[in-house]
């Protein structure tokens, strides 16, 4: 066995998803391996020798004596290792090795063992420097810079350095954020827990509350049985929505506007949102393949988030999107999690095996096979006629989010076919990963879902989720999980403990700020500084001796404060409104007239 085979057999336990990336490299691509006096492999990258072509471990040992090994926990660039070999012999914890070029790892797997790298070494190769951040949640490191591959990717962790900047930055101060909601629609609870998320990271947030009219988008149309005149009525009622949207963009000044999926926002509503001079972007948590109304926006969004990449991102970039960036999705922790269940809900909800969604086509053929278990099925659009719709639990009625949790709770195997309008059973194209992959993780239910595209790149096959292949593969594992309650407990519990780590909404909200202000992170703590700045002379220009600077001196201090701060406190508070409040009121009221 060579050694890159025996090196990735030993990797692909930890990461299967690096190991699947380095065995479509056919070759190191620009990598150079020459002998260094001493015998040691040296690899050399446009030009740049990566270590020292006489004694490279030595040369290695005496550099990292100088930069004084104690505490380091990341390295900027791997090289062939000798200097990561120097850090590891020093401590004992976890060192992140930040590689930004993968014909450099296909290398280093080839000439160097990884048998004394692996037990303690994270390592990130060519991975968005935002992805990297997000998932190290704030983290201070002490870094070793490897010279030479700073040398070689200047730019890469220049951003990298911004970005920690910029970290520090957001978890001192508060942004602004205007999170516009669909008017109905699966995306619905991913916009409000994107909200939530957002609130969890210090920020302050303001939602548009489109879907409160998403009765009244129903009835207008029921009103006509025109087709082109329902189509008509439908454009002109979600022009008013992103009236709705532009409004409150005006009123709350925020420092990202954020639409999810479905939000009631043309090509005009978005430009209109762009005059405020602030960031908007756009998460399309759905499938393209099945939702093509992204062609008439996708162009026009400062920022295109979505759950797939390949050919969508190649059809966006042809649709004048210059930077789409993949962001799967999460779950929600404050929702998603373990609980008691009482003995009436343990009746209700429990299920050798339990699925919850809609009934797509796919998923109506596939459960024919399944009814000698002991199947329920909750969800919408299901046909209660059929043999499997006798199976469904609430006669097609939205479920709601805490019964949801409770049946992801109660299943012992929680069944996830994702959905398709275009294959029976399982799709062998599949390429997205739906929310219930990482919910039903979050409450801590073993589940069983068909394998996808991106699947191994966020939880680990067989140890932190459990796949099939196909629907006979799919019984076979029924039937053998069912068997085996200490197995599903274990992946179940690895499950919980990576998308804790790694999948949360917290996490991805976080890694959509760096994407966006990572590169306008000036731009963004002139406008943030400037309004905490703006807030505190309000306070002086009141004076000490006023009523209203006494009443303004609660928030001296408090970073990025306005007068919107103020007058929501007051709209919260409760009792007989005091002189102060009332004069900010009226001061409030007079900027928005003239606004």
């Amino acid at each position: 066995m060579d050694l890159l085979t025996q090196n990735l057999s030993l990797l692909v336990a930890t990461r299967p998803d690096l190991v699947r990336r380095v065995k479509r490299r056919s070759d190191e691509g620009r990598v150079t391996v020459e002998k260094a006096r001493n015998g040691q492999p040296v690899p050399r990258l446009d030009e740049i020798n990566l270590h020292s072509t006489y004694q490279p471990e030595a040369e290695a040992a005496r550099a990292i004596q100088e930069f004084s090994r104690k505490g380091i926990n990341a390295v900027y660039g791997l090289g062939f290792g000798y200097h990561v070999r120097e850090i590891l012999k020093a401590g004992d914890g976890p060192v992140h090795i930040i590689e930004p070029s993968l014909d450099l790892f296909r290398a280093f797997l080839s000439h160097i063992d990884i048998r004394e790298f692996l037990p303690r070494c994270v390592f990130h190769v060519a991975e968005p420097v935002e992805q990297i951040l997000a998932r190290q949640k704030h983290r201070l490191w002490k870094v070793y810079p490897h010279r030479p591959t700073l040398r070689l990717h200047p730019v890469y962790f220049e951003r990298m350095e911004r970005g920690k900047n910029l970290a520090d930055f957001m978890l001192a101060r508060p942004l602004r954020i205007l999170v516009v909601h669909p008017v109905a629609g699966g995306s619905l609870p991913t916009s409000r827990y994107c909200s939530q998320a957002f609130r969890n990271l210090g920020h302050v947030v303001r939602e548009v509350e489109s879907d409160a009219f998403s009765s009244g988008h129903d009835h207008l149309r029921s009103t006509s049985k025109d087709p082109v005149r329902t189509a008509a009525l439908s454009r002109r009622f979600m022009d008013l929505l992103g009236e709705m949207a532009a409004v409150a963009a005006d009123e709350f000044r925020p420092d990202l506007i954020l639409a999810l999926a479905q939000a009631p926002l043309n090509p005009d509503s978005i430009r209109r949102l762009q005059t405020l001079g602030v960031p908007v972007a756009f998460w399309f948590v759905e499938d393209f393949h099945v939702f093509p109304y992204w062609e008439e926006v996708a162009g026009v969004y400062d920022h295109f988030f979505t759950l797939q990449q390949g050919e969508f991102h190649d059809r966006l970039a042809a649709a004048g999107v210059k930077r789409p960036y993949y962001l799967p999705q999460a779950c929600s922790p404050d929702v998603h999690k373990p609980m008691g269940l009482s003995a009436g809900d343990r009746a209700r909800y429990e299920a050798d095996l339990s699925f919850m969604g809609a009934g797509y086509y796919n998923r109506q053929q596939a459960f024919l096979k399944l009814l000698d278990f002991d199947l329920k099925i909750w969800g919408t659009e299901w046909n209660l006629n059929s043999p499997v719709g006798q199976r469904v639990q609430n006669d097609n009625r939205r479920v709601s989010g805490e019964e949801i949790v409770k049946i992801y709770n109660a299943g012992r195997v929680n069944l996830n076919l994702h959905s398709s309008r275009y294959h029976e059973g399982v799709n062998p194209e599949g390429d997205f990963v739906n929310p219930r992959t990482f919910e039903i993780a979050a409450c801590g239910g073993f589940q069983l879902v068909d394998r996808r595209e991106e699947l191994d790149a966020l939880f680990i096959p067989d140890k932190e989720i459990a796949l099939f292949e196909d629907l006979a593969g799919l019984k076979e594992k029924i039937a053998y999980y069912l068997a085996h309650p200490g197995e599903r407990e274990r992946i179940a519990l690895a499950g919980r403990h990576r998308v804790l780590q790694e999948h949360t909404l917290e996490q991805r909200m976080l890694e959509l700020l760096f994407v966006v202000f990572i590169d306008r992170s000036e731009w963004l703590e002139s406008r943030v500084l400037g309004r905490e700045n703006m807030g505190n002379r309000w306070i002086e220009q009141a004076g000490e001796g006023t009523a209203l600077g006494r009443y303004l001196e609660r928030y001296r201090g408090q970073a990025g404060w306005t007068l919107d701060t103020v007058v929501e406190d007051i709209q919260q508070g409760e009792g007989s409104l005091e002189p102060e409040e009332c004069l900010i009121l009226m001061v409030d009221q007079f900027f928005k007239r003239k606004e």
